[in-house]
This record gives C-alpha cells, structure tokens and sequence, in this order.
C-alpha cells in the first residue's frame, strides 16, 4: 500500500459536491494537505471500531462499507465510486468507525486528517451546508432502501441492482461488483434465493450469465418495467 501526496491536482476534492463551490486556490490549498494511498484489491482502509481520523475521498476505484455482527456475519452498506466521500463521522467529535471500508480491485484513495478537514468546514459555510445536504441525502437514500427492501418482492430486488449496475457501467454487459455472497448480503436476501433470482431472470430471458462475475442483460426495457 503506497502513501504519497495527492497528484490530482484539484480534481479529487473538485469530484466531491461539498467542496465544489471552492475556488482554484481554495482547492489548491486543499490538495496539498490531501494524502493519497494506494489500495490492491481486497485490501482493509480502516476497521470497524477503530478510531476515525481521516475523512476520505475515492479518487479511483470502488469501495464497499459493511459492517461484521459479533458472530462474523458481514453486511454489506453501500458500494462507493469516485468522487464519494467517506469516514465523514470523524467531522463529529470522537468516534469510532462504525463500519468498515475495503477496496474492491485496484482503488486510490483521497484523505485528509480531522482536524485540518474541521478547519476547512469551519472556515466555510457554504461547504458546511453541502456537507450537511449531502448527509441529508444519505439518510433519505437509505430510508428508500430500506423501504424498497420492505417492500418488493426478492425477483424485483435483483433485477433493479442488475438495471442499477448496467446504468452505472453504462453497459449492458455487467461487472458484478461482489461475490455472490456479497451482492445477496446487499440486496438482503441469502445467497441461495439470490441465486435462484438470477436464474429465474435468465429463464424469462431478460438476462445471461457469463461465469459468476458477468451478466448480459438480454431485455433491459421489461428487466426495468420488473423493478
């Protein structure tokens, strides 16, 4: 895992929506105080409750956030791409990670020390307010998650993360981003039904699977109309 000073040249900090209103030299000032670490696949960013003390920023890469209950049974939270940030409770007094990060495949990271991120956030209202907007956001986000897992049926929640993907990959040929195991734990089903829920999209022909990492989408208009 390499450790060097960020080389974006603004456009880490320029991705995240709280720090976009900043000027040129403002985010020069910021990048200069931004670390940038190096992660292979599979590698830990910090550990669920271990001190928080850095805020972080995805420069490149994807990174999951889950959680490990005391019998080792992991879930899965949120997967993130560049430009979101993470770790943002250390903008709150003294925590502990509440959750873990880890790199899935090759992955820069952005960070930047509590205190100066305080300093930053104090020294701008604007970025306070985006920061609390952008936190907003999350907890709705969340609450619709949590109202769609309620809510819909195991078939429909599979085929909305395959639509999900595909939008996001821009392709609909689709790199599942997790193991199966994962992308169940994601979803809020076992791995078994998860399974089984691909299969049953493959036998309407609204999908194929290539191995257990590609998925073909064959029908994206009634894979949608599915959701």
């Amino acid at each position: 895992m390499a450790n060097h000073s960020c080389p974006c040249e603004h456009i880490c900090a320029s991705r995240v929506p709280i720090f976009q209103h900043l000027s040129p030299q403002e985010l020069g000032r910021f990048n200069d105080i931004l670390i940038t670490k190096d992660y292979a696949d599979g590698d830990i960013i910090y550990c669920q409750d271990s001190p928080a003390q850095m805020l972080c920023i995805v420069n490149t890469g994807t990174v999951k956030l889950f959680k490990t209950s005391p019998e080792g049974k992991e879930q899965v939270l949120r997967l993130l791409k560049p430009g979101d940030f993470f770790g943002e409770a250390v903008l709150f007094g003294e925590h502990d990670r509440s959750s873990s990060a880890q790199a899935l495949g090759p992955a820069k990271i952005c960070q930047l020390d509590k205190y100066l991120a305080e300093d930053i956030i104090n020294r701008n209202p604007e970025t306070s307010r985006k920061l609390i907007a952008a936190l907003n956001l999350r907890l709705t986000q969340a609450e619709e998650q949590i109202e769609y897992l309620g809510t819909r049926s195991t078939l429909q929640r599979v085929a909305r993360l395959i639509v999900d993907l595909a939008e996001e990959q821009d392709s609909t040929t689709v790199t599942l981003p997790l193991s199966r195991e994962g992308l169940a734990s994601l979803t809020g089903m076992t791995v078994e039904n998860f399974s089984r829920k691909l299969s049953e999209l493959t036998d309407q022909g609204l999908i194929t699977t290539k191995g257990r990492k590609l998925v073909l989408v064959r029908d994206m208009e009634n894979l949608t109309a599915l959701t």
